[in-house]
């Protein structure tokens, strides 16, 4: 098997008549084939750690693995609760982490799923949305893999909706805030930077994610800004949770907001950057996004 197996032609191969709990011990063992795969490719001490919901791989010690196992448990019930009506654990199978021993294996990972030209920002923790969703990081210290696991988690859970990908992310950066203490800053200093940096045409990167991937302070500020946005929309949930399952990266989410919300985005960010044309355009390529960055 690849480590970046063709999962359409493995799902094909599946008996239709599967009961749902023989699909997921099916699934399970694909995905342990592909994880060993995985482990072969990178060598080392590589192993897998099984939990109620989760497959770990990783070289991390025996009490890493225990600890960190034990938190996404905690964590994904904590996520479905507090996002409950948006976030879901559907689909057969386990979550699937993988904590690769350095910033070398895990940027040579992640190549597999960008092109081989052009630049992209750096990241502390990534979802692959793709085939088998995955969350991968390198090995850092428990307390900094913490926050890094819950936003990747969520973008796990969010995974079923087509929402934009600055509300995926605005989602995630809420869910750091809230159950791992990463609170958002914000100061006359940043917002500044927020009206120096969008305009016009940043905007437009904004709405269709591309701005999370540059390599200068707009990733940042795209990071901020989403979370600004949903923090505000978030205050009434009912309404939000609308929204969420509206809303389409086709449009940014636009004829989500202005069916759930009753305005438009341009609306929603002039009332924290000032007065601009930040309405999403036609024809500027909206992607929900491959991979999901932190």
């Amino acid at each position: 098997m690849s480590i970046r197996p063709d999962w359409a032609a493995i799902a094909d191969s599946m008996p239709p008549s599967l009961s749902d709990e023989e699909q997921h011990q099916l699934w399970l063992i694909e995905c342990k084939k592909w994880l060993g795969t995985i482990a072969d490719e990178f060598g080392g001490s590589y192993r897998i750690a099984e939990s109620e919901n989760f497959l770990i791989l990783s070289d991390e010690s025996d009490r890493y693995v225990d600890v960190f196992s034990s938190f996404l448990e905690r964590t994904l019930k904590r996520i479905l609760k507090t996002l409950n009506g948006i976030a879901a654990d559907d689909g057969f199978g386990k979550h699937v982490a993988v904590i690769f021993k350095d910033s070398d294996e895990y940027y040579r990972y992640v190549s597999l799923f960008y092109p081989e030209e052009g630049e992209f920002g750096m990241s502390a923790g990534m979802y692959i949305n793709e085939g088998y969703g995955h969350f991968i990081f390198p090995s850092q210290d428990i307390t900094y893999a913490e926050p890094t696991a819950v936003h990747e988690l969520t973008h796990a859970c969010l995974s079923h909706l087509p929402i934009p990908l600055w509300l995926d992310e605005g989602l995630a950066v809420l869910m750091e805030d809230a159950l791992a203490g990463n609170h958002l800053y914000l100061d006359q200093e940043i917002v500044s930077r927020h009206q120096a940096f969008w305009n016009m045409q940043t905007i437009q990167e904004f709405w269709s994610g591309d701005s999370f991937s540059r390599i200068d302070e707009g990733q940042e500020l795209s990071y901020s800004l989403a979370h600004v946005l949903v923090r505000n929309l978030v205050q009434n949930f009912e309404v939000f949770a609308q929204f969420c399952n509206l809303a389409n990266y086709s449009d940014a989410g636009e004829q989500a907001a202005q069916e759930v919300l009753g305005c438009s985005l341009a609306h929603l960010v002039g009332g924290f950057l000032g007065e601009g044309d930040f309405k999403p355009r036609d024809k500027v390529g909206f992607r929900k996004g491959l991979v999901d960055e932190d």
